[in-house]
């Protein structure tokens, strides 16, 4: 890290989670002295970007928000937008007016939406990030809230059927059997069997945010979901360098940095 910065004296709630700017420190500190292009969607009141201006005292930040928000800022380093994180041409606009050569940041602190995050996500990531820039995404478990528009309650429920559960230890228990030595075609049959009870057998939350992030997973693994004999071709590399899953924010590296 090679700066540090009061996050409480700005008017935000992002110190309201302490590990939220922890973590920014860690991730932003080596860039703290750079010209970098930032962008935010989704800002309140705005103090998060007096706070990302002084952080990054050679930077340029651009901000999109639903509601009109007015930023004083002397050093005219501020730039914000009103309107829709999934506005493409908007956001084709932001960056074409900030960031001719691509912004180094990006943050979406916006609607918290499975939907319209996804939209913004991959339309920037793909087109306006830098390769070797950072993308992070923040509250995500807001979709395990049922009180969210497209959140949902997480079901701790482990098997989905439990009637499979409980039949695989007796499977695996007939694999070891001398029958199965006595008959060549009775294996084959209860790995096929115990392969299917296995690919069914976790509950997995798809709902709104959690959904989406679970999707960003597929994207981590695409060398492998894509690699031959076994994959679905044809076979591609991850557009990720890299992806940090903590609690409330995902940190996704571009790669080609």
């Amino acid at each position: 890290m090679t700066k540090s910065i009061n996050p409480h004296a700005y008017d935000t709630d992002k110190p309201t989670f302490d590990v939220y700017f922890r973590n920014y420190e860690r991730v932003f500190g080596p860039l703290a002295g750079r010209d970098i292009r930032l962008l935010e969607l989704g800002i309140n009141r705005g103090g998060s970007l007096k706070l990302w201006r002084d952080y990054f005292e050679r930077g340029t930040i651009a901000a999109i928000d639903i509601n009109p928000v007015s930023v004083d800022d002397p050093t005219g380093r501020i730039r914000v937008y009103q309107g829709l994180q999934q506005d493409t041409a908007l956001l084709d606009r932001v960056r074409k007016e900030n960031a001719p050569e691509g912004f180094d940041i990006i943050i979406d602190d916006c609607s918290h939406i499975g939907e319209f995050t996804a939209i913004s996500f991959w339309h920037l990531f793909e087109r306006h990030l830098k390769p070797g820039g950072l993308f992070v995404i923040e509250d995500w478990g807001t979709g395990y809230m049922d009180g969210w528009p497209d959140g949902r309650r997480y079901d701790p429920r482990r098997p989905v059927r439990s009637f499979r559960s409980r039949l695989r230890p007796a499977v695996e228990r007939m694999l070891g059997s001398p029958a199965a030595a006595r008959l060549p075609f009775l294996p084959k049959l209860l790995r096929g069997a115990m392969n299917r009870m296995v690919r069914t057998n976790f509950r997995s939350h798809q709902r709104g945010l959690v959904g989406f992030v679970k999707q960003l997973v597929d994207e981590a693994g695409m060398d492998d979901i894509t690699c031959p004999p076994w994959g679905t071709p044809p076979y591609r590399n991850s557009r990720f360098a890299r992806v940090e899953f903590t609690h409330g924010q995902v940190f996704v590296v571009k790669a080609g940095g």
